[in-house]
């Protein structure tokens, strides 16, 4: 019995060694995916409005399946459930849509924590979505988040159970910085996901979600090519929201901090330092009072309209930061003779004005101009 034990042994090894393997493969490959992302818009088109939106712009219907949406919560929050041909689950945020309640949540641009909790619907919702305690994200966005989180969780839960172990998080616009705080949030559950679950995340159009620290973390958690911001660089959103970046923004220890008493220690004529000490006193001085201004228009006032749509929602601490940049792979689609020539052309005279450069449309057009392999 016990030689039989020892002979079986390796072989048990090497079959549960092979069943994880097989198993713990995934469909997703790291790296920018030009038809991956090509079926991605094609998807963030139909989630933002609809079927004859496709026909209208002659936008090809998304290859895969449609399987769930959700129903609107938090400011004219909505996601969706699709699985493309090769059985990759699909989770897509809509982003902006033209009610007063959806352009709140992009106004409402304060800094708060990227750890916490927000209390609103008669419950606290507790996220984290970095290591670093001075990683900051939008107010806004976070409360979109939040308004989703539970049951974005409890649907990749479902059907994971049903085989899908591959998923994609993708949004265009507000849906795509959505995108990139679920991807975070996802990372730093208290209850870990099934560990062969993979992500990926397409962010298109995307603006501005948190600050360098956020940034930072977010690139290290997918790293290895796992996460993407698609931008066209003439499209205004990905430059918004403002930044102000101040002396204590930078990482300590930095020479600015210090700059004011160090100017003491120089060997300077006394009016001279006494020059720069004013220079310095008065450029630290506009940058903080900008930074409180902004805080308390985007944060403050914006909360106001916040609680007219969401009662019960609880006023948040907001930080005393606005050092808002760009986080994820960037993926520049850039603008050919081409667009310049058809694209700008045959869009003169229609409704897209100010989001000419930001439109899904616009988008497909760059894409094949700038990947033409795909075809």
């Amino acid at each position: 019995m016990n030689k039989t034990l020892k002979f079986l042994t390796p072989l048990l090894t090497i079959t549960l060694f092979l069943t994880h393997s097989i198993f713990s493969q995934t469909l997703l490959k790291p790296g920018f995916n030009s038809e991956e992302y090509n079926n991605l818009l094609r998807i963030n088109a139909a989630a933002q409005l609809d079927s004859n939106f496709l026909i209208k712009n002659r936008i090809p219907f998304p290859i895969g399946s449609f399987h769930y949406r959700s129903k609107l919560t938090g400011l004219e929050n909505r996601w969706e459930f699709w699985t493309d041909k090769r059985g990759v689950g699909i989770i897509c945020i809509r982003g902006t849509v033209p009610k007063m309640n959806s352009w709140i949540e992009n106004f409402y641009a304060a800094m708060i924590s990227a750890n916490g909790e927000i209390e609103f619907n008669n419950k606290i919702f507790k996220y984290k979505l970095s290591e670093d305690s001075n990683a900051y994200i939008h107010a806004g966005w976070l409360l979109g988040l939040a308004s989703m989180a539970d049951d974005i969780v409890s649907k990749i839960k479902l059907y994971h159970k049903k085989g899908i172990n591959d998923f994609i998080i993708t949004g265009h616009s507000q849906g795509g910085a959505l995108a990139i705080l679920l991807r975070a949030y996802l990372y730093y559950l208290d209850t870990p996901l099934d560990y062969n679950i993979h992500f990926k995340t397409y962010a298109s159009a995307t603006p501005k979600v948190g600050n360098l620290n956020f940034s930072y973390n977010f690139d290290y958690i997918t790293r290895g090519g796992w996460a993407f911001r698609v931008i066209n660089p003439l499209d205004w959103v990905p430059q918004i929201p403002f930044s102000i970046q101040k002396i204590k923004d930078v990482s300590e220890p930095n020479p600015f901090i210090m700059l004011n008493n160090n100017i003491d220690l120089q060997n300077i004529p006394t009016m001279d330092r006494i020059y720069l000490k004013h220079v310095y006193k008065k450029l630290n001085r506009k940058t903080i009072k900008s930074q409180e201004y902004y805080t308390k228009i985007l944060g403050t006032k914006v909360s106001d309209f916040v609680k007219k749509s969401i009662p019960d929602y609880k006023n948040v601490e907001f930080i005393n930061s606005l050092d808002y940049v760009d986080c994820g792979i960037p993926i520049i689609l850039y603008p050919t003779n081409n667009y310049n020539k058809v694209y700008i052309k045959s869009r003169e005279g229609t409704k897209d004005g100010v989001f000419l450069h930001h439109r899904i449309i616009a988008y497909l057009y760059l894409l094949k101009q700038n990947y033409p392999e795909r075809d």
